[in-house]
């Protein structure tokens, strides 16, 4: 049984997203996939992953499987070095900066099988691959920065914000991509709101005007409605219509954006859309079945 680490040299640069493209993909191809981390030393169930998945019908035990990704945080180089030998685990890198890159692909070279470069802007994408093949690195994949996994739920901002007031709960958990704020463009019909996809209007609550429009371009997944003002009764109807949740709060539209902001510096992995969307970037940016290949491949020493 092949087993996986994947780790990088510093927090918060992609580990989860790596580990769930490829577990993803990997349940996909019906391959018996344990999905892990590190407690305590010792390798249990990632329980993150296993939350957001329907994880009975693919839960699968560490003895068991037939593929095992473990994500590995906030452990030293030498001590992933232990666990791999003793675990006879293959390593994946994952950073985002050169000088990390080369500081640890070179502590973790002997059981290292690739590299993902991640968090990459698509401006910098060309350049990026230009400057790292002339690198002696095995480059698994670059992966783009995407509005999913930067993104909150309706659910966050319901509690974040603190409303007085919220009209209808369903459809609450979708993600939230874009903000767009009433008042700002002069033409606000259905077409200019339909260029964009999971969007929050934020609003005085007396635009039904705006609310209206950004409810018929059928990309909208709430409202928030600023100043303490409920929208009217016709908004209410069409809202509860094609189920956008709407949150009535105190504040302006601006200290609601300012909130907002620093909730995103906040976001986490925690959606079932995030790992799909994982996938997806994995999917844009290697060949998967090279990746498997390569996955189950011994270690030469």
């Amino acid at each position: 049984m092949p087993v996986i680490f994947v780790t990088s040299s510093k927090k918060e640069v992609g580990k989860t997203t790596v580990l769930s493209g490829i577990s993803y993909e990997s349940i996909k191809r019906g391959i018996k996939t344990f999905v892990g981390e590190f407690h305590q030393d010792q390798i249990v169930e990632h329980s993150n992953f296993y939350n957001l998945m329907d994880s009975k019908e693919i839960k699968c035990e560490f003895n068991k499987s037939d593929l095992a990704l473990i994500e590995i945080n906030n452990i030293s180089i030498d001590s992933i070095k232990r666990l791999s030998n003793k675990y006879d685990a293959k390593i994946i890198l994952v950073e985002e900066s050169h000088s990390s890159i080369m500081e640890a692909s070179k502590a973790l070279s002997d059981r290292l099988i690739g590299i993902f470069i991640n968090g990459i802007l698509r401006y910098q994408k060309n350049e990026l691959i230009e400057n790292y093949s002339k690198e002696k690195l095995n480059i698994l994949g670059y992966l783009d920065q995407t509005r999913t996994l930067l993104a909150l739920s309706s659910d966050e901002l319901i509690e974040s914000l603190s409303p007085t007031k919220v009209i209808s709960l369903e459809n609450s958990n979708k993600l939230i991509e874009n903000y767009l704020i009433g008042g700002f463009v002069l033409d606000w019909g259905p077409e200019y709101f339909s260029k964009f996809a999971n969007t929050a209007l934020i609003v005085r609550g007396d635009r039904p005007d705006v609310q209206l429009s950004a409810i018929q371009s059928g990309n909208l997944n709430v409202i928030i409605a600023t100043n303490n003002e409920t929208p009217v009764e016709y908004v209410l109807h069409e809202a509860n219509k094609y189920k956008i949740p709407i949150m009535v709060v105190n504040e302006s539209t601006e200290n609601i954006m300012n909130q907002i902001s620093e909730n995103l510096e906040k976001v986490t992995f925690n959606h079932p859309d995030k790992i799909i969307n994982a996938n997806d970037i994995l999917s844009n940016s290697l060949n998967f079945d090279k990746l498997f290949e390569i996955l189950s491949t011994p270690i030469t020493t």
